[in-house]
């Protein structure tokens, strides 16, 4: 067994135990690794602590239990291994800015924090704010690109794809940059073997080489990326963990509607680089 290999089956003995109380011997036993190598390991090759990846996860899934169960903000704290509701809401409000009693209520801003799977490489592991959300249709001034490949399952070929879009399209991208340096990108599937990329923006009117887009509005997953210079980095977690895993939201009672369009818009500030973001609206369902 390989070192991936093993610190794949502990993050795996975690995953089926979160609302349990972990057992360093069965860690020990299903890694075959002491307690010490795997915590080292863990680090080095995710980046977290062990047990800042089970906090993570255990308040993840917490905030989804919230809100799809009756069960009480203690009844809930104690599963995931708090004592009191005290506890579990200082750690709650320091993970997610909100209390769990508005969670309660209905709010649904707040973070999730994927499971991380390992293939040499890491997928998950990513803190991206998320929201269930009401859009409105709405037109935007675009150019297209036809993309082939299923856009929600071959996720290499459609980064790839992205790529050749934005690469491609320099003159059109100049006609349609705005002041505020916003680009809205909406996907609607063709078939199942292609799709239309669209590359917009707000205009006045429409350039030329572009044509009207429109977008469908309806009830969407909104997943914000965190601020930093290059927040397309970020995009291949919300491509493989949302739209092939997609474990969280169907934890949160949802499911991906494969049908309807998708859209993303890039707040690409060109004078405070730090502050770029992404915000991707992935069309969803009640399960």
């Amino acid at each position: 067994m390989n070192q991936v290999d093993s610190l794949q089956r502990g993050i795996d003995y975690i995953e089926k135990s979160l609302t349990e109380e972990l057992s360093n011997q069965n860690l020990q036993s299903v890694t075959s690794m002491n307690i010490n190598q795997f915590q080292k390991t863990f680090l080095s090759i995710t980046g977290y602590t062990a047990g800042e990846y089970i906090r993570n996860r255990r308040l993840t899934l917490a905030a989804f239990e919230l809100i799809n169960s009756k069960n009480s903000v203690l009844d809930i704290a104690l599963k995931y291994g708090y004592e009191s509701s005290e506890g579990f809401s200082r750690a709650f409000k320091e993970f997610h800015n909100v209390n769990p009693k508005e969670i309660k209520k209905g709010k649904t801003n707040f973070n999730i924090f994927n499971k991380i799977t390992l293939e040499i490489k890491v997928n998950g592991g990513s803190k991206m704010k998320f929201k269930i959300v009401e859009l409105d249709s709405q037109d935007f001034a675009g150019f297209k690109a036809i993309s082939h490949g299923n856009m929600n399952r071959d996720i290499d070929n459609r980064w790839d794809n992205d790529d050749d879009a934005w690469e491609s399209s320099r003159k059109e991208q100049n006609a349609l940059m705005t002041d505020n340096h916003i680009w809205y990108e909406v996907y609607r599937k063709i078939d199942d073997s292609k799709y239309f990329h669209f590359i917009c923006s707000k205009c006045s009117s429409i350039p030329d080489g572009c044509e009207k887009v429109h977008f469908d509005g309806g009830l969407f997953a909104k997943i914000t990326t965190e601020k930093c210079k290059y927040p397309t980095e970020q995009l291949k977690d919300v491509y493989y963990q949302t739209l092939i895993d997609n474990e969280w939201l169907l934890n949160s009672g949802y499911k991906l509607d494969d049908e309807r369009n998708q859209l993303y818009i890039t707040n690409w500030t060109m004078l405070e680089k730090e502050e770029r973001y992404i915000e991707i609206y992935l069309p969803i369902s009640k399960v």
